[in-house]
């Protein structure tokens, strides 16, 4: 018997999200609704996890997504052995006893979810291929075994299952927190044992799996200047966020992808997000450490520019992390963000002068302006009243923002020419620049530009008051509330100079093509981690293949 997919000798994690299909609000505001599949929060519509999804009271598989929760477990020769066993012979799997000094039991064992496995070799087609996806949930196809936990056995004898089948090939899920041995037995009808093989098996909460770093999480609150491990939503049991131990003789040649999160998303899927990442990396065959980098931001899509701000201010959390990080494992740093996450990113990579933090950069779908590390990018239609700052840092003739920056060994862009996110709201946010009082938080505040002067203006009853902007001190809020950005994004721009290589071989991915096929609507902008699998495998091997990993 073996684990077909194995991690630190058969360590995986439990299956307690929520997995389904779900309408896209935003995309269905134009039109029909738009169901896409996603990891949604527990709610009254979605009171059950993963693990404990039924259909007419009969164990399933909520959607094709769900999938990358189940690793694969084969019990070779079982099916001809089967043939070839005397008369009431079994074959059986069940955890490892250990006497307690008055019986045997099995303490602290995980409980697992078993299912016939669609794929006749029992190979991966369950998390790559949408058809063999669609016959792993339909429960005619393969059916749920059963639930092994503390205490029980599952019968693999052919005449235990409706229709006849005994196999060899099973996908399981963890349903409980637990370690033990799984055995599988072969005895004859007197209970003698013929045979046995054991695979260890160790389930936990995928938070206990890779690190997660925060420099705050209230949006009202400046970012702090050092990360910490994050000590919210622990899981059951847990009182100590999770970290990985190190040991300098060991582990400094270990790589370590940490990802950096966009905005309007909440707390919860913050993690949510990070959770995919991880698992989708992992399906890949990435073997190395992960971790999160959250930024204060607010799930409110009508409040953009608070949120760059923020993400520009998180920069120093994020470029001190870096330097942690890269201190400990020299040279394997890999950084990925995503959207406006992507601000926070550039600042930290900025901040390390001459010196490289980290080994490969991806900047995907970058909701920052493109000037920003390459002027020479055509200007998009629009009617512009502030001076380019971004391409010209920050008098004329100056070069742009980000030039000649070396906080990473390669920069990649990945981006979409039809990314929603900038084809739609990008142009109107830049376009209402500087920011009135109806675009920000206060109702008294506002910003304005007077030939090359930036300034913030406190509206008052007896007149308003204005204040001067200068560069470098108020760069990020000038950046954020007030300079409009007459280039496209970032992350809807192709061939972008400077630090990202053109013509250089997975340097620039435009994700709008083959095999990504990442479409116009809303969905896309984040369609790394939403959809399946199935649909989106091909993304994170190119993440691993740019970043030189495989």
């Amino acid at each position: 018997m073996a684990l077909a997919k194995k991690r630190r000798s058969g360590l995986f994690w439990v299956n307690n999200n929520y997995d389904r299909w779900d309408i896209d609000n935003i995309d269905s505001g134009f039109g029909s609704a738009v169901w896409e599949e996603d990891d949604v929060q527990q709610s009254l519509e979605n009171p059950t996890p993963d693990y404990d999804y039924t259909v007419a009271g009969n164990r399933a598989i909520p959607c094709p997504r769900d999938l990358e929760d189940y690793a694969r477990l084969w019990v070779s020769g079982v099916s001809n052995a089967l043939s070839l066993l005397p008369e009431g012979s079994t074959v059986t799997l069940s955890w490892a006893l250990v006497w307690n000094g008055q019986q045997y039991a099995d303490p602290g064992s995980p409980t697992i979810d078993i299912f016939q496995a669609a794929d006749p070799d029992g190979g991966i087609g369950y998390l790559t291929n949408l058809t063999t996806a669609s016959n792993q949930i339909n429960t005619n196809l393969c059916q749920y075994i059963g639930r092994l936990g503390p205490g029980s056995n599952i019968l693999l004898n052919a005449s235990t299952f409706s229709n006849g089948w005994a196999g060899d090939h099973y996908i399981f899920c963890g349903v409980s927190y637990g370690t033990n041995q799984l055995n599988l037995t072969v005895s004859d009808g007197s209970d003698n044992i013929l045979a046995q093989s054991s695979q260890y098996i160790q389930i936990t909460d995928i938070k206990n799996m890779y690190e997660r770093w925060t420099v705050g999480d209230d949006a009202g609150v400046p970012p702090e200047n050092i990360a910490v491990l994050a000590s919210d939503n622990l899981p059951q049991g847990t009182t100590v966020p999770f970290q990985y131990s190190y040991d300098p003789d060991y582990d400094t040649n270990d790589t370590y992808i940490l990802s950096v999160h966009g905005y309007n998303v909440a707390q919860w899927e913050i993690d949510a997000r990070a959770n995919t990442a991880f698992k989708r990396l992992y399906w890949q065959g990435y073997q190395g450490r992960f971790g999160s980098f959250r930024w204060p931001c607010r799930s409110n899509p009508l409040i953009f520019d608070a949120d760059e701000l923020t993400s520009w201010e998180s920069g120093t959390g994020l470029y001190h992390l870096l330097v942690s990080l890269n201190a400990k494992y020299p040279g394997q740093v890999y950084l990925f963000a995503h959207s406006l996450g992507n601000v926070a990113a550039g600042q930290a990579l900025q901040m390390a002068g001459s010196t490289p933090l980290v080994n490969t950069y991806i900047a995907a779908q970058g909701a920052v302006s493109a000037h920003t590390y390459d002027p020479t990018t055509t200007n998009r239609p629009g009617t512009f009243t502030t001076p380019d700052c971004y391409a010209q840092y920050w008098t004329n003739g100056a070069p742009c923002y980000f030039n000649g920056v070396a906080g990473a060994g390669r920069y990649i862009n990945f981006f979409n020419t039809n990314d929603w996110a900038f084809t739609i709201p990008w142009p109107v946010d830049q376009n209402t620049k500087p920011d009135q009082p109806w675009k920000i938080l206060s109702p008294y505040q506002a910003y304005a530009c007077v030939g090359t002067n930036f300034y913030s203006v406190d509206i008052g009853i007896w007149g308003d008051t204005y204040s001067l902007l200068s560069f470098p001190t108020n760069t990020f809020p000038i950046f954020a509330f007030c300079d409009q950005s007459r280039s496209l994004a970032l992350g809807e721009q192709q061939n972008v100079a400077g630090v990202f290589k053109v013509g250089v071989t997975y340097q620039q991915i435009e994700l709008d093509n083959p095999p990504y096929n990442f479409g116009p609507k809303h969905i896309y902008h984040s369609g790394e981690f939403r959809s399946d699998n199935m649909q989106r495998w091909q993304f994170w091997n190119q993440v691993l293949q740019s970043y030189r990993l495989k």
